[in-house]
């Protein structure tokens, strides 16, 4: 497979850069320090513009889905987010789980400290906080980091100089009836001469919520704070100093699909960048140091009928940098490279209470101190080859180096004749070729073939008796599994007029040592009421193929309609379904401008799923219809601008839920919500 890779560099774009090039992003960057109209940086969703103080985004339906991290990712293609209670959704791309993409906040590598994914680490970014999303799929090569399933970064917003008006502010509050959640938000932008302040806090707590059959699903409460502080100082006219702050704080999180709640959940990122135009060869590069820790404590206390109190506390840490820039630009040829390096650490306990006096507790390391060190290096060229051709290809190397050095969870991996002491290197490749054809004025072909690696996830690899909810499985990791590998095809166009956009993909993916957890019947479980135990395995090939189609219309001048559609089909090596597999998805919305009003009636539907994974105790999922109601109206003044937004989710309060959740617990019933914003 790995030859096949190599050979296969010809390849051909899914989703090609439509937004803008790393020249015009950086320039732009520049000019933001004079503008406060410069919104993101969009590379892969152009459609992924966040909120700022003068614009909203494009797509009406992520305007009003500004509520919360995962109600924005629910809206775009080819995503869905995985649900264990109603905090804290895993973003699931093209259903391949976090284990199998990178995940980054401003290009800095994060990761999560629960080994039961209870806190993925878009859990720790405010809507508030967003300047873009840079999304990629499957093995295609984004600069982020290697994978076979994708990318996801979250670019954080920066302060910007304002020279008619230095101070800015703005004031958020939303209210959803299903839970009683409140929340708020707020934020203040400051500039001086060669200085920038941003700042922002958030505040939102949730109560239990109530599905559609009206029954209140205990343990899914919340409470979180996020906070958030950036500062740029300009050197000169072409150079920038910026420092990013961002923590967020959980408390008292219930988990109603899982046998633990979380007591808390923190997380503090710091980085700093220098933004310039030359340093010696490289051009327009950009310097970053970043350093980020999370602690996360599962525990039971507030559960009825606990067999065996447990408690659970996982923390990471992840220090590291990166420089990128460009080495050549030209009318017709862009090379961009990138060097980055990071070290990571986690560690996680359990400890069990018997519930008989005389027993002494048990102690185990799920994560036994496991370090790794990835060190990557990867160039990008983009040729003109005709006016309307443009060809992109790409490679990445990466050296990723695995160890652990606690000696307690050697003496445990010893116990089947395991070590984690050894520092085991993966020399990882991932290589793509793009290509990007404007067939007509209005319509652009692309495609592509790309091949990728991926090591082990920490919990594959060294997890120690990891009990997965989902399958009702204990799962140990193997120190001597193999990187997964994976081929990427993909074609797609995109068709642009003045009252049509229509969008189509079809993608394949083929994997090779794919790796699932496998039954071992010599083993005992350790959790109580598990049905036995799993080792992570290199099983082999699978595959998954399937397509998204995205089509707007201007009806009449001020009524808009949209029509999504999205599936993905999955094989494991022995010719099963593949898990957590989403089913047909299609969505459509209408958008009427009435005097500013912004009336939104939406349905959503989904078809059941009876390609269930036996091997992983799935069961099947029923068909589902949904509908939403959404209005929106903003109104301005000479020094004010107000934002008011209100609707009903769930409308015929259907009981429901999607095939991938966790623990088979219904999502919300009918929601009827309220979203007010102010800015000065």
């Amino acid at each position: 497979m790995r030859v096949l890779g190599f050979i296969g560099i010809l390849t051909w774009s899914l989703q090609p850069c439509f937004g803008q090039s790393e020249k015009e992003r950086y320039e732009a960057w520049l000019d933001s320090m004079k503008n406060d109209k410069y919104i993101g940086i969009i590379k892969h969703l152009d459609d992924v513009i966040i909120t700022d103080y003068a614009y909203q985004a494009r797509d009406p339906k992520m305007q009003m889905n500004m509520r919360s991290t995962d109600q924005l990712m629910h809206c775009l293609p080819g995503v869905n987010m995985i649900r264990r209670g109603s905090f804290a959704n895993e973003p699931m791309l093209r259903g391949l789980t976090s284990d199998r993409y990178v995940l980054s906040i401003d290009g800095m590598r994060i990761y999560g400290a629960c080994t039961d994914k209870m806190d993925p680490a878009s859990s720790y970014i405010e809507p508030i906080n967003l300047q873009s999303l840079d999304i990629a799929f499957g093995s295609q090569s984004n600069m982020m980091g290697s994978g076979t399933g994708g990318s996801v970064n979250f670019g954080l917003k920066k302060p910007v100089f304002t020279q008619d008006d230095p101070f800015r502010f703005s004031l958020r509050s939303n209210y959803s009836t299903v839970s009683d959640e409140f929340g708020q938000a707020m934020d203040v932008n400051y500039a001086k001469d060669k200085w920038a302040i941003r700042a922002s806090g958030v505040h939102r707590k949730s109560q239990n919520y109530f599905d559609g059959n009206g029954n209140e699903v205990r343990y899914s409460q919340f409470e979180k704070y996020n906070y958030a502080t950036s500062i740029n100082y300009r050197i000169n006219t072409q150079s920038i100093l910026a420092f990013d702050f961002v923590g967020d704080d959980a408390k008292d999180v219930g988990y109603p699909a899982l046998p633990m709640d979380v007591s808390f959940a923190r997380a503090k990122m710091f980085g700093l960048s220098y933004i310039t135009d030359k340093i010696g060869l490289i051009s327009e590069p950009e310097i970053k140091i970043y350093h980020n820790f999370i602690n996360h404590e599962m525990d039971d206390t507030n559960r009825d009928s606990v067999a065996m109190h447990m408690d659970m506390p996982g923390n990471t840490r992840t220090t590291g940098g990166f420089i990128r820039g460009f080495l050549r630009q030209s009318s017709k040829s862009v090379i961009e490279v990138k060097a980055d390096y990071h070290k990571a650490f986690w560690h996680a306990e359990m400890t069990m209470y018997p519930n008989e006096v005389d027993q002494l507790p048990m102690f185990m390391l799920t994560w036994p101190d496991a370090h790794r060190s990835i060190l990557g290096v990867e160039l990008s060229h983009t040729y003109q080859v005709k006016p309307n051709q443009k060809l992109i290809y790409s490679g990445r190397l990466e050296q990723v180096s695995s160890f652990i050095d606690s000696d307690f969870g050697e003496r445990q991996l010893s116990v089947f004749n395991k070590s984690g002491l050894e520092h085991r290197k993966n020399n990882l490749i991932n290589l793509s070729t793009q290509y990007l054809w404007d067939v007509t004025s209005s319509m652009t072909a692309n495609a592509m073939i790309s091949y990728g690696e991926r090591v082990p996830t920490i919990s594959e690899q060294y997890g120690f008796y990891l009990f997965n909810q989902q399958d009702g499985y204990d799962y140990l990791g193997d120190p001597d599994l193999k990187e997964e590998r994976n081929i990427h095809l993909e074609i797609g166009q995109k068709t642009q007029k003045a009252d049509l956009r229509f969008e189509t993909s079809l993608f394949a993916y083929l994997f090779d040592n794919y790796i699932m957890g496998i039954y071992d019947p010599s083993l005992s479980n350790m959790t109580i009421g598990a049905l036995g135990v799993k080792w992570y395995e290199n099983t082999g090939r699978a595959k998954m193929f399937g397509g998204e189609m995205m089509l707007s219309n201007l009806l009449l001048p001020s009524l808009t309609s949209k029509l999504d559609l999205k599936y993905v089909y999955g094989e494991d090596f022995e010719g099963k379904p593949l898990p957590q597999m989403p089913p047909l998805k299609v969505s459509y919305s209408l958008n009427q401008n009435v005097k500013g009003w912004n009336i939104q009636p939406e349905i959503e539907w989904s078809s059941a799923q009876n390609r269930i994974s036996e091997k992983f105790n799935e069961l099947t999922t029923k068909s589902f219809t949904l509908l939403n109601l959404r209005v929106n109206k903003m109104f301005e003044s000479d020094r004010m601008k107000y934002s008011l937004g209100v609707g009903v989710e769930n409308l015929t309060d259907e009981a429901y839920r999607e095939h991938f959740d966790i623990g088979q617990i219904l999502r919300p019933g009918r929601n009827g919500y309220v979203q007010i914003q102010v800015m000065f």
